[in-house]
């Protein structure tokens, strides 16, 4: 079959059985924790619980949960949610298909074929599981040094982060989660060296006057905000903006979409910020030459002034990894004896002399205390927050902005000083709107009805935007390009803007704490210097240090080192819920993966990846687990995510399997003295060297417990006296809106030192101030200090002879509100309703190719090919297509499961990558598209079968193997 017709079907009637379980008790959501809602059968206990959505892993969108006889029945949304407002995807809605999946990883697995074979599990012991995992790491390290471990995982339906504390204790730099590389990761970074960790999340909630959507889909992506959250935003913002290759959803009602050229982001938003600075000039004046480094004196013609970074992002004290800096910006070191490297000096217009900013103490020249603000006002959706009014500049200085000056350096040498802003606009006049407009295929009056629109005076919103900006090898420069735009408009942690992280984070995001082995050292810091890529990309120690979840080595390096021993052997893997077609070269990595001497992975599937795994154990699905669950877009929902069933067969938490394993191998994992544990620490806890569930769970809360959470801006405050009372707190409540109970409630936080963890004002970086100019990039990275944009490796302009042969512009990454990147493929329901991957082309380009509507046509890079199928679609470019990613096939055999057939990331140029973190091209490259026939496809059939034996995938929605995959209650 050649046409692919999907006929609409209801799934309910290919499963009554599941529809009617669906159908329990469908007036869940006023019911109380316990009791049994109308309509409930009387022959079982009914009980609905309030918890957290984990389907996606991204809006953590709070849920109710049915449960009758032990068994979920049904899930729907929490209508009382700050986060969600009750939306609910199919995704969440559809859970306990994955719950009861009789396909689920449910008994310890030894594999008993060599790698790269169908592996033969057998069913272990968990006690052999234990000891096989410990007996093969160790055997690894003492072969190879700790840095031999390899970790990796995903987001997932469970937790993943008990690995990363089981990593500080095997004391392997090669920690983290991969994906990070190319999802959040890149955001978090540059945000990290421009203004703080996490600022890119937009408070969508706050319905911003402009509706700013970056390559994103959030109304069915739910990332980073939820999807009714998203629509709503639209529906009451006066102006709307889209950015992307492809008409998105809500782009088709916007006021204007720009419909850019795969990988020229970064010109966009370069062009915009030239209009802005050098044309417009409504920028926020009082934000630039207070609040940003635009007013310090850069001088080319002298040594650069020394200095080391140290600062914490955390405020329980993970996260320190000093920089040695090294700067052209004129500081007081510069200008006389035992001067300070850290007072940066500014042309003052009112006095007609420089004087320096102390970014130590974040006081100006002659300033003795800093001038606090004391006007504040109710702002946000439904004055749920408080607005910092800024008192202005103090001791009526005014910083230069623009000029050159003469000032005399300690040695008597007089050099020209230039303000930082004057330098950032004349660099940014090289994009011009003719030269962007041409370079991005966009007409230049959108260029500038965008910049009319955004621009037209300061506050109107933030911008959100999303993972492909991270995607064209230009990751940092794009996305600190396009947060330097909001805050330029004033739209830096205020009400609807930029205003993601913060600095109480560490008390609410305990997620992570519970996984923190407390009894461990840290990996000194020369051990980590050793993370795979730092030869090519040496922040990323750094990285790893700052960036809390989107933590990670190179994928790239690291696969060659895999493959090559080079700089060091990496022989040892352990992934929870990892997997190896999320970034860099499926292929490639799947080779490297077979050949490693010791693999253990925690999941839910016998996915592709973990085929080639020699100990599998069995994970718990997020319905059978608990967890503090704090949102992690700027609405900043806080809540807990609670147990609501029972483990299926013998699955665990991964975070008691990561314990177990650390006991097996006497790594330690909580302090048991008192002079090595944190001052917080209770001291009953000092006997319990490996501890509980219950005790992790009490670990997540204690910051509450102890007071450590600092009151909201009205005085209120969480106040927990155990896990088991924030559980029922959190039945009785649902989720806290942390603005109300938390300094996160307020607006222009870096003014009254909320953003800083040392309380200072300010923002997180060397100077304190937002950085236009980079003074972490300077050092690290010289050349990356201002920002650029470059034109993607492989393009009709780069590459033009390559482009004759590939002539067709590839994107990838469009979210189906269905699936979740890799996941979902085996769930009936979703699985029905979208059986095979898809690409867009536009009519003309497929007219041009002799493909209609429904071909399975061949999609080839020169790294490799795939198959998909061509959705006609006039809302994308011509000689441009978008392809579906994350595909494999559950229902075909292993090892492979079918990933080489149709995942897009077997095209992937792995050394096309970021110049600053290494984030590799996912998208804007060559491709050529061709209609696949039985002479050009394998056993002759255009539709792909299995490599291993021919077996046909799931083409069609009336497919009869969807029914295998349904749930499985006898086992619940």
């Amino acid at each position: 079959m050649t046409r692919l017709n999907l006929a609409r079907r209801s799934f309910l009637k290919l499963s009554a059985a599941t529809g009617a379980a669906m159908a329990v008790a469908g007036g869940t959501t006023s019911a109380a924790f316990g009791e049994a809602p109308a309509g409930a059968s009387p022959k079982g206990e009914t009980k609905v619980i309030r918890s957290f959505c984990r389907a996606c892993g991204k809006m953590e969108c709070p849920n109710w949960v049915t449960v009758q006889n032990g068994r979920v029945v049904s899930i729907s949304g929490d209508e009382s949610a700050c986060t969600s407002r009750g939306n609910l995807c199919v995704k969440g809605r559809t859970a306990m298909q994955q719950l009861y999946h009789p396909d689920r990883v449910k008994y310890p697995m030894r594999r008993t074929n060599p790698k790269g074979e169908d592996p033969g599990w057998v069913r272990i012991s968990w006690d052999e599981a234990i000891s096989s995992i410990a007996k093969g790491v160790q055997e690894c390290r003492d072969k190879y040094g700790n840095h031999t471990v390899k970790i990796l995982h995903g987001t997932s339906r469970i937790t993943t982060y008990g690995i990363e504390g089981l990593s500080q204790g095997l004391q392997t730099s090669n920690i983290g989660n991969t994906a990070g590389q190319i999802c959040k990761g890149p955001r978090e970074f540059s945000g990290a060296i421009t203004a703080y960790m996490g600022v890119h999340w937009i408070n969508l909630s706050d319905h911003p006057k402009v509706f700013f959507q970056w390559g994103s889909d959030q109304e069915v992506s739910n990332y980073d905000n939820a999807c009714r959250v998203t629509v709503d935003a639209y529906n009451f913002a006066e102006r709307s903006i889209c950015v992307g290759p492809r008409t998105q959803n809500l782009g088709k009602e916007t006021d204007l979409q720009l419909h850019l050229r795969p990988g020229t982001d970064d010109f966009l938003a370069l062009g915009m910020i030239n209009l802005l600075v050098n044309e417009k000039k409504t920028y926020d004046q009082l934000f630039v030459k207070k609040w940003t480094n635009a007013p310090f004196l850069y001088v080319a013609d002298k040594a650069p002034a020394e200095f080391t970074w140290e600062y914490c992002p955390y405020e329980t004290g993970v996260g320190f990894y000093p920089l040695d800096l090294r700067t052209q910006l004129l500081t007081e070191a510069d200008l006389v004896e035992g001067g300070s490297p850290k007072r940066f000096m500014v042309w003052d217009n009112t006095t007609g002399k420089p004087i320096y900013f102390d970014s130590e103490t974040a006081l100006w020249e002659g300033e003795t205390e800093y001038l606090a603000p004391t006007e504040f006002q109710p702002a946000g959706l439904d004055n749920t927050g408080t607005l910092v009014i800024d008192p202005g500049l103090p001791l009526q200085i005014d910083p230069a902005l623009e000029g050159e000056f003469t000032v005399t350096l300690k040695d008597g040498t007089a050099v020209t000083a230039v303000p930082v802003w004057q330098k950032y606009c004349d660099h940014l006049s090289q994009y011009d709107p003719a030269t962007v407009a041409a370079t991005c295929d966009i007409p230049e009056d959108q260029l500038r009805q965008a910049v009319d629109i955004y621009c037209a005076e300061p506050n109107l919103g933030g911008i959100s935007y999303n993972l492909p900006t991270e995607h064209a090898a230009n990751s940092i420069q794009t996305t600190r390009s396009i947060l330097a735009l909001s805050a330029l408009m004033g739209n830096i942690d205020n009400v609807g803007g930029n205003c993601g992280g913060h600095g109480q984070d560490g008390n609410y995001h305990n997620y992570f704490m519970y996984c923190v082995p407390f009894g461990q050292p840290s990996l000194p810091l020369n051990e980590l210097e050793k993370i795979a890529g730092v030869d090519k990309f040496p922040l990323l120690p750094w990285a790893t240090k700052c960036q809390g979840a989107a933590n990670f080595h190179d994928t790239t390096s690291a696969t060659d080192m895999i493959l090559t021993g080079n700089p060091y052997p990496i022989r040892c893997m352990i992934s929870d819920t990892g997997s190896h077609f999320h970034a860099a070269n499926a292929t490639k990595n799947w080779e490297a993966y077979k050949t490693l001497d010791f693999y253990w992975g925690s999941e839910l599937w016998f996915s592709p990846t973990i085929e080639l795994a020699d100990i599998i154990t069995p994970a718990a699905h997020f319905l059978e687990i608990g967890c503090v669950r704090s949102s992690q877009g700027a609405e900043k929902g806080y809540g807990i995510m609670v147990p609501c069933v029972e483990p299926l067969a013998e699955a665990e938490w991964d975070a008691t399997t990561c314990v177990r394993v650390a006991e097996a191998l006497n790594l330690g994992w909580w302090p048991t003295k008192k002079e090595f544990a944190p001052p917080f620490w209770p001291e009953e806890w000092l006997d319990s060297e490996y501890p509980t569930a219950q005790q992790m769970h009490e670990l997540e809360v204690l910051p509450v417990v102890m007071g450590m959470n600092l009151p909201g801006h009205n005085g209120s405050r969480l106040e927990f006296s155990s896990w088991d009372d924030a559980v029922q707190q959190y039945q009785e409540h649902g989720q806290w809106n942390l603005r109300e109970v938390s300094p996160i409630g307020y607006y222009r936080r870096y003014i009254n030192g909320y953003i800083r963890t040392d309380g200072l004002p300010g923002f997180g970086t060397p100077t304190t101030k937002f950085e236009l100019f980079s003074t972490v990039l300077e050092t690290y990275h010289p050349g990356e200090e201002w920002p650029i944009a470059r034109e993607p490796q492989y393009s009709p302009y780069s590459t033009p002879d390559l482009y004759q042969e590939y002539p067709i512009i590839f994107t990838s990454g469009r979210r189906n509100p269905l699936f979740f990147h890799s996941e979902g493929r085996q769930v009936p329901m979703l699985r029905e309703q979208s059986p095979v991957p898809c690409f867009q082309i536009n009519p003309e380009t497929a007219k041009e190719l002799g493909i209609e509507q429904g071909d399975w046509c061949w999609i080839e890079s020169p790294k490799g090919k795939i198959r998909e199928v061509a959705d006609l679609f006039y809302g994308i470019k011509p000689g441009t297509i978008e392809a579906d990613h994350g595909w494999w096939y559950p229902e075909l055999p292993a090892p492979t499961h079918g990933f080489d057939l149709s995942n897009a990331n077997v095209m992937v140029d792995e050394y096309v990558q970021d110049p600053i973190i290494g984030s590799t091209n996912l998208r804007a490259y060559l491709v050529k598209v061709y209609k696949a026939t039985p002479e050009n496809s394998p056993y002759g059939d255009p539709v792909p079968r299995a490599t291993e034996d021919g077996t046909p995938i799931i083409s069609t929605p009336d497919d009869e193997r969807l029914k295998r995959w349904l749930p499985n209650y006898e086992e619940a």
